[in-house]
């Protein structure tokens, strides 16, 4: 028997040692959580601004507190390694960046709040919570006295909520795993994530004819947040009207959160929305969109806004895949494409509409381009992001041996891999699927306001990564 089949024959030591460390994960996770690591414009040597560089430095050194090897590339991410006795790398990909803690919060986003059995804060499962899963995962291995075969790196993404900008350059550096998962999804494993594209409709505004300036004003907005967010608020400045008694009837007639504050030459107009992932937009209540309802019999003094607001509840509304956009596409392997609105801004010169979709596996970026072509004329498009779609077969061998950990801990045996619209960092790499954090059954709050993570499902899936990770590194 080798010195890893003693020391690995009864797992129950390495799940006692998780226990022990409890206290410790759920302290160093508050601490993470209290550094509000959303991506920023550069700042010197920090790419994606001080605060994701704070968390960074500050996840690093909790590395190398532990004994463990530690990289920086270039402050664009990183790794903690536990050495192995080969050259192959097994890749634990994960993120400490998050998204704007956006409204409705009922504690503070960035101070860890533990109550009935979870601790919330943004990030708490997306993905700092899971992150420090995986570590003590491989912190746990490491007490026992695991001697991996291959070296297995926690990769340290800190752009995954915007453009990847991180994960690229450090795959360039370094060199590419042969196989990992990503600790950024559900279980029991994601085989399939869709496509993702991420673009502006943009339409200028400033010679718009037929200007009446007698009519209502739309002197600016601001909706949303973020791209892959649902938009949860929207801010409108109206001149020359008062529209306190449309919104009250909409209101009235709807049941959505608007308010209407009188101002000297107008009105202010706040919509409240219900945030959500934009891969999931059904599970939102977008802003943008109620605003649009809201106003679409409003005659405001620029056509082309009237035009716009026309465009926006005839080809989107409060459709979730594309309908009536030219893109309802659909596949058997992932199932229909997904259609978030995640931002939009009118101002003097322009209206620009930030759009999310997340496309079936099967197909391509040109496909979901050349089906919108004709939806969009008179509109310039601005591509901003794309990533192809990831498929791992049921059979791989990755696959079987993560679905083999989940039933054994869970007992469930009827649940297959899954397919998502949600974009991790496994399709980076080759060989590597998402493992996790939500169980079936689990609320997903991930970009939501309250966002939490269960304590006992962080230690049971903290205990399924060491099992993982000794299965597909000995």
């Amino acid at each position: 028997m080798t010195d890893n089949e003693v020391i690995m024959e009864n797992f129950n030591n390495v799940n006692h040692i998780i226990d022990d460390l409890k206290e410790e994960m759920l302290n160093d996770l508050s601490d993470l959580i209290k550094i509000p690591s959303v991506g920023d414009e550069p700042v010197g040597s920090c790419p994606f601004g001080s605060e994701v560089q704070k968390v960074f430095e500050s996840f690093l050194e909790i590395g190398k507190r532990d004994g463990f090897d530690i990289c920086n590339v270039d402050n664009y991410g990183g790794h903690i390694e536990f050495k192995g006795e080969s050259e192959d790398i097994f890749a634990l990909l994960c993120h400490v960046d998050v998204v704007p803690a956006g409204s409705g919060w009922d504690q503070d986003p960035f101070t860890a709040t533990v109550k009935d059995g979870k601790l919330y804060g943004r990030g708490a499962i997306d993905d700092k919570g899971p992150t420090v899963a995986a570590y003590y995962a491989m912190k746990a291995l490491k007490q026992a006295g695991f001697k991996p075969k291959k070296n297995i790196r926690l990769i340290i993404g800190l752009d995954e909520e915007t453009n990847w900008d991180g994960i690229k350059y450090y795959l360039k550096k370094e060199k590419t795993p042969c196989m990992g998962f990503a600790p950024d999804a559900d279980f029991p494993v994601i085989h399939c994530e869709k496509g993702l594209i991420v673009f502006d409709l943009i339409k200028k505004i400033e010679k718009a004819e037929n200007l009446n300036e007698h009519r209502v004003k739309l002197v600016s907005l601001k909706g949303g947040n973020a791209p892959n967010m649902v938009a949860d608020r929207v801010l409108a400045s109206i001149e020359n009207a008062d529209l306190t008694n449309i919104v009250n009837s909409y209101v009235e007639r709807t049941g959505h959160t608007v308010q209407c504050e009188k101002t000297k030459t107008g009105c202010v107009i706040k919509v409240a929305g219900v945030s959500a992932h934009g891969a999931m937009p059904e599970k939102g209540v977008n802003a943008i969109t109620v605003f649009c309802e809201l106003v679409k019999d409003v005659e405001f003094s620029n056509d082309r806004i009237n035009d716009f607001i026309k465009f926006y509840n005839e080809k989107i509304g409060f459709n979730f895949h594309g309908e009536n956009f030219g893109i309802d596409f659909e596949d058997v392997p992932s199932g229909k494409l997904n259609f978030n609105v995640g931002m939009l801004s009118i101002y003097e010169d322009n209206i620009k509409l930030t759009i999310n979709i997340r496309y079936p596996a099967t197909m391509t970026e040109d496909d979901i381009y050349a089906g919108m072509e004709k939806t969009v004329t008179g509109y310039e498009v601005v591509k901003i992001d794309h990533l192809a779609p990831l498929y791992v077969a049921k059979d791989h061998e990755l696959v079987k041996v993560l679905m083999e950990v989940y039933k054994e801990f869970t007992g469930d045996n009827k649940t297959e891999p899954l397919v998502i619209g949600g974009a991790t960092y496994a399709r980076t790499i080759p060989n590597c699927v998402a493992f996790g954090p939500v169980f079936p059954g689990e609320a997903s709050v991930e970009h939501q306001p309250n966002e939490f993570i269960c304590i006992e499902s962080m230690i049971k899936s903290t205990k399924m990564y060491a099992e993982a990770i000794y299965r597909l590194c000995k």
